[in-house]
């Protein structure tokens, strides 16, 4: 009611008690997770009514501000980006500011909303932080008056309700009021009349910047509207001051209209933060009408799609949709009529922005309904899923890669937990032991039992190193076997992929492939590594040889230097050199290098297989060999005493010099296929050139002995060429020279009392026998010339002895041999044998050499080629030096097969060579 006596006027304080009695309400910002948890303990601790609600970002706190009564906002600006002044710039609560002391630039703009400002440095600050929380709720500081004067300002238009009229003079002198203003103002003490309109306001506002403020804006603006927030018991009052200006017939009096409009503003309030939570909001939002319109989306929406908001709203959503996903989108519709019960639905819908590109959108569709329940539009809640859609077609695309992968490398998967030792295997991986996922237990033992003894305990290691973290990657080889009883190499790799709390592997995965066939190439290119190497070992022994064996003088000498040389090689750790004793070709081994423990004996004498290796290399003139080639049961066959010694492979090398064995190199190795491939070949070429070095020591010695061994040879069989010519006209037939013209040679036969063209002619009857001419014929003898495939001067060569002599006379072929006193008599036997079959041996005795044998080092045909001597030797023995000649140079070229003026040149340079040596004249 009115009236004319003024009311008391009762100044009342901030009062923290009551403020500390009731409940208040704290949203705690802060990107700090440890400084929120710590400080929402640290509160409640200190005072029971304390409630915290904490948060990481200003997203959540708007949201918070919203949806509770807040008595106060405490925050960190620290690390939180802009701050939104609808957060910190509204009536509704004070704003503690929480931060360290170095912060201040982030801090900048919000301290000028603040009530108060607490560091966040050193000890007891949550007990510091909780008094000053009551302090500020009790006077209700004001952070920032722009939200509020906003929202005041859309409340002026509204009925007035709720307020009094005040007369002040200019000095604020209350002259009447409609109603007590300390009783309308909640925070003026009721029982005292307020005299002075301005100090009972100054009463009630806070004493901070912000209530200074706005104190001044009340004296100094006084007929423009004013909003201000004073502090209650319960709460805090807002209220909207109005001046009117009287005549001054009133007194120069102004009318002050004061009216409560706490509930507007605390509704426009959470309206401005609500706006703000969905203007930035991540998700698009947007409303369409029944129709299928835009009338609302956010910012968010119409960004993503390229558009401002203002373009969109009042569009079609086919605007903004793909071609054909309108029916998508009205099928959801539809779904959400007939089930009046679901609250919303989700589609996965094309939207095409703006550009033309499209994003896939997934949508939540909410029906709205009218006053009267029936359909008028629905929310759309839109997510951008293009990124997760690409990134599932990506792992799509990717498993079908790794599964075309697996299947393409045939590799198997298992997935096992170490601590239940359950494992998965997939088809590939039991498929390619031969059997189906059905016939094997899904468990640790299953693969343990498959896995070779052999490899199990290496395997199982490295399963263990796995396990306990000791590596981060599995990695091992080993052989399983496969329903048929085969064995596969596996290769086996695998990962550790999830532990449990207390640090255990619980799932390890992994894959199986089979390397069978990999094992093989490797194991074969490490065969030919080693090979190769063994190889050039045994070219180095060769040229080796070459040089140490030119000074040999002896066959001992030379057998001790190969048997010497070679194990000095490490191609083998035992190397013998085994000759024919007696009659039935049984070897004995002369030379041995390498037998520390004597074991060749036992290898030779004890063991039948070692003994037929060698034999069989003697025989056949061919390398044998026997190894173990990764079969374990290989080697068996090269007999017990070579086993115990450690051999795991064996050689038996031919000696050989034309068509004669000399006798038979042995050698043994610790390691595996030592002597395969290309390494028998070499062996082979090593074994032709100590045969050919065995005979030329045996030439040497012929030479250079005073005495020599005379071996007699005769026969009667008449079906020989020479016996069966002398047995038909009568005459003697003798050997005098033979030329070696490859790849045949050509044999002088002097005829004595036959006629020599028919001798020729008799002789070239024979198969063996290619052709025949006379070369000179006189009264007393005839010279005739056959051309033959061999002869036994050749071959006597190759076993280190010479032919003395072959003559045919009166039904007998005699043949005169002539060799060292150590020369190996069966093989000069088998060599006169091999070219003159059923011929037999009669004589045998020791001789003095010849005078007339020139000196090696004198003799001069040391300085013809083997070609200028057989050149020269053939011209002598066809007439071509006679006269007149028997033999022209384009017949004799004819019978050497070359041109005649390579004839000439190579008579001219033979014969040069001889008149050097015989003048002693240097070329």
């Amino acid at each position: 009611m009115i009236g004319n006596d003024l009311d008391d006027v009762a100044v009342a304080g901030a009062r923290q008690a009551d403020a500390a009695s009731r409940d208040i309400e704290v949203v705690y910002l802060d990107s700090d997770a440890t400084a929120r948890e710590q400080i929402r303990e640290g509160l409640a601790d200190h005072h029971a009514d304390i409630t915290v609600t904490s948060v990481a970002t200003t997203d959540a706190a708007l949201e918070a501000a919203v949806s509770t009564d807040v008595s106060c906002l405490v925050l960190d600006p620290t690390g939180l980006g802009d701050i939104p002044a609808a957060l910190v710039s509204n009536d509704r609560y004070p704003v503690v500011l929480y931060t360290d002391a170095t912060a201040t630039n982030s801090a900048a703009a919000v301290v000028d909303d603040a009530a108060t400002v607490v560091s966040k440095q050193g000890d007891g600050q949550p007990l510091l932080l909780a008094e000053k929380i009551i302090s500020v709720v009790s006077a209700s500081a004001d952070r920032t008056e722009s939200a509020f004067r906003d929202a005041l300002s859309e409340i002026e238009s509204r009925a007035e309700a709720n307020e009094i009229a005040v007369l002040l003079a200019d000095d604020g002198t209350v002259h009447w009021s409609s109603e007590s203003v300390s009783v309308f103002v909640d925070s003026l003490d009721d029982t005292r009349q307020v005299e002075r309109f301005y100090d009972a306001m100054q009463t009630a506002l806070p004493d901070t910047s912000s209530g200074r403020r706005q104190l001044q804006r009340l004296q100094s603006t006084s007929t423009e509207p004013v909003a201000i927030r004073v502090s209650g018991s319960d709460r805090d009052q807002y209220l909207l001051r109005r001046g009117h200006e009287l005549p001054a017939a009133a007194g120069g009096l102004t009318l002050v209209l004061l009216r409560d409009i706490t509930d507007t503003a605390r509704r426009d309030a959470r309206t401005a933060l609500l706006d703000l939570m969905v203007e930035r909001a991540q998700d698009g939002l947007y409303t369409l009408d029944e129709r299928g319109v835009i009338d609302f989306c956010n910012e968010s929406f119409a960004s993503n799609l390229g558009y401002e908001p203002t373009e969109l709203c009042g569009e079609h959503a086919t605007t903004v949709l793909a071609p054909g996903e309108l029916s998508t989108g009205q099928a959801t519709v539809e779904t959400l009529l007939e089930a009046p019960e679901r609250e919303s639905a989700t589609a996965d819908l094309t939207f095409r922005r703006k550009d033309g590109t499209e994003r896939k959108v997934s949508i939540n569709h909410t029906l709205i309904h009218d006053e009267n329940g029936n359909y008028s539009g629905l929310l759309g809640v839109a997510r951008d899923i293009t990124e997760r859609c690409d990134r599932e077609r990506e792992y799509q695309e990717m498993t079908e890669r790794l599964n075309f992968a697996l299947e393409g490398a045939e590799l198997g998967v298992w997935d096992w937990n170490p601590k239940t030792n359950a494992v998965t295997f997939d088809e590939r991986w039991t498929g390619m032991l031969g059997y189906t996922t059905d016939e094997l237990e899904p468990h640790y033992e299953t693969w343990a039992d498959l896995v070779h003894p052999d490899d199990l305990d290496r395997a199982e290691q490295a399963l263990e190193e796995l396990k306990a973290g000791e590596t981060d990657l599995y990695q091992c080889e080993f052989r399983m076997q496969t329903k048929d009883g085969d064995w596969r190499w596996i290769r086996d790799i695998g990962k550790v992929f999830q532990w449990n709390d207390d640090g255990e592997a619980i799932r390890a995965v992994g894959i199986h492939q089979d390397i069978t066939d990999e094992r093989k190439r490797q194991n074969a290119i490490e065969r030919q590594r080693d090979e190769l190497a063994t190889l050039n070992g045994v070219n180095m022994v060769i040229q080796d040889l070459i040089h140490a064996l030119g000074g040999a003088a002896t066959r001992r000498e030379t057998a001790k230097t190969v048997c010497e040389r070679v194990v000095e090689s490490d191609l083998c750790e035992l190397a013998w050199i085994a000759e024919r004793a007696g009659a039935n070709d049984s070897l004995v081994p002369k030379t041995v290098a390498g037998d520390d423990g004597a074991c060749v004996d036992d290898l030779i004498g004890g063991d039948g297989t070692n003994r037929a290796l060698c034999e069989t290399a003697l025989v056949t003139g061919a390398v044998q060999t026997i190894q173990d080639c990764g079969d374990p049961t290989e080697f068996k066959r090269c007999g017990a005493a070579a086993r115990e010694q450690g051999f795991k492979s064996a050689a038996a090398i031919p000696l050989v010099q034309g068509n004669t064995v000399h006798g038979v190199l042995c050698v043994y190795a610790d390691q595996p296929a030592a002597f395969s491939g290309r390494i028998a070949e070499s062996f082979a070429v090593l074994g032709e050139m100590v045969g050919y070095t065995l005979a030329a020591v045996h030439n040497r010695q012929l030479l250079s002995d005073d005495t020599a061994l005379e071996l007699t040879f005769e026969s009667e069989r008449p079906d020989i060429p020479l016996v069966s010519a002398a047995n038909a006209y009568g005459c003697r037939l003798e050997v005098i020279e033979s030329v070696e013209t490859k790849p045949t040679h050509l044999l002088y036969l002097s005829v004595h009392g036959g006629p020599p063209d028919a001798v020729a002619a008799h002789l070239c009857s024979h198969t063996e026998v290619l052709g025949s001419r006379v070369v000179r014929s006189d009264e007393a003898s005839a010279v005739v010339e056959l051309q033959v495939t061999e002869t036994v001067q050749s071959l006597l060569l190759d076993v280190g002895a010479r032919c003395r002599t072959i003559v045919a006379d009166d039904g007998t072929l005699s043949i005169t041999v002539e060799a060292p006193q150590d020369a190996d008599s069966r093989a000069i036997q088998d060599a006169v044998s091999d070219r003159m079959p059923g011929i037999a041996l009669t004589a045998k005795q020791e001789c003095e050499q010849p005078s007339d044998i020139p000196d090696a080092e004198t003799d001069p045909r040391n300085h013809l080629t083997e070609r200028q001597e057989e050149v020269l030797r053939t011209a002598f023995l066809t007439g071509y030096y006679g006269w007149p000649r028997d033999t022209n140079a384009e017949q004799l070229a004819e019978r050497l097969g070359i041109a005649s003026p390579t004839l000439h040149q190579h008579l001219r340079r033979a014969q040069r060579n001889l008149i050097d040596a015989v003048f002693e004249i240097d070329s």
